[in-house]
């Protein structure tokens, strides 16, 4: 054999331990990718289920290490010796049984107790009306202010029937003393036999000391933390808490007929008059045209610590209430 020939054949040979190699080298590295996808390795488990709310420390004593798969482990699992990165948090919601934990299960305890429900006791409901600024004392309400709501009715009293009402109406309306009310003003003099539609819409009181949750996306601060300090006026979504009786009454009536009273938190509710047909037909008096009433104080106006006159109800308490019993025909 020629050397030639040789050196061919050596070059074969060599080509073809080449190829080999790098063929079994392809292999290898393909079960390489295999088997490291499939290689097992421990993630932290839930071995029961952990309810929402659930402080961490605790929360560890339920879970346990596991292997799994390499290739499903979730990007954002928790190592097994990772306990100090959920240190100090609680469960978000619910972790059911053979969940592997991973990071977001845990939040920090004040974004779990942000939830709005948990403001709404047992045996309550929240209900949102919408009512402009005005209604609402001109949007200066806060949650956690409590209110009275008044009912107005639109062609109510003798709106509409003022010419019939007129014609059976007695001349005049008369006293205990006759045909005046206090200090010789004479309702006969002031109206004579015509009617005076002046409560266009009467108002009635629908409920009192309502409570107000939140208005808007404002809800009532919690302990520690602190407001603005400025109030800023809004009106629109005012949310209520209501047993569901009550959620069902407000919820028949109309929103452009409900009016909004803020009280004092020192109120006391008790039974509210609706206004009388003596005032509602027309044929009686105004606060303004009685001696003894002129204002909503009293005759003598508002006078601070003494805003309105106190009288005795029917047990001998004092109570404080306005004061023209005239216009009640009382």
């Amino acid at each position: 054999m020629s050397s030639r020939r040789t050196l061919i054949l050596i070059a074969a040979i060599a080509v073809g331990i080449f190829a080999g190699i790098a063929l079994l080298n392809y292999v290898r590295g393909i079960e390489d990718d295999v088997y490291a996808g499939a290689q097992p390795v421990q993630v932290l488990i839930a071995t029961e289920d952990i309810p929402e709310n659930t402080p961490a420390e605790i929360a560890l004593q339920m879970m346990t290490p596991q292997d799994i798969p390499l290739e499903i482990r979730p990007a954002t699992f928790i190592p097994i010796d990772g306990g100090d990165q959920i240190t100090g948090l609680v469960s978000r919601g619910l972790i059911p049984k053979n969940q592997i934990i991973i990071q977001g299960l845990f939040v920090d305890p004040a974004i779990v107790a942000a939830r709005f429900t948990d403001q709404i006791p047992s045996g309550q409901t929240a209900m949102t009306i919408n009512i402009d600024e005005i209604q609402a004392v001109g949007g200066y309400l806060q949650p956690g202010d409590e209110v009275n709501i008044m009912v107005r009715h639109d062609n109510i009293g003798c709106g509409a029937n003022a010419e019939e009402d007129e014609e059976e109406a007695e001349p005049g309306l008369e006293s205990d003393s006759g045909n005046s009310f206090g200090g010789g003003v004479d309702s006969d003099e002031l109206l004579g036999t015509s009617l005076w539609c002046t409560y266009t819409t009467p108002a009635r009181y629908l409920f009192q000391r309502v409570e107000i949750l939140a208005i808007g996306a404002r809800q009532a601060l919690q302990p520690g933390e602190t407001g603005a300090g400025v109030i800023t006026p809004q009106g629109g979504a005012i949310t209520f808490m209501l047993p569901n009786e009550a959620a069902q009454i407000l919820a028949s009536v109309s929103e452009d007929d409900i009016y909004l009273t803020l009280i004092p938190e020192d109120y006391s509710a008790e039974p509210l008059r609706p206004l009388p047909p003596l005032i509602l037909d027309g044929r009686g008096l105004t606060p303004a045209e009685l001696p003894d009433c002129l204002t909503p104080y009293g005759p003598d106006g508002f006078i601070e610590g003494d805003s309105v006159d106190i009288v005795a109800d029917e047990d001998g308490e004092p109570t404080a209430h306005f004061s023209c019993e005239l216009l009640w025909g009382e």
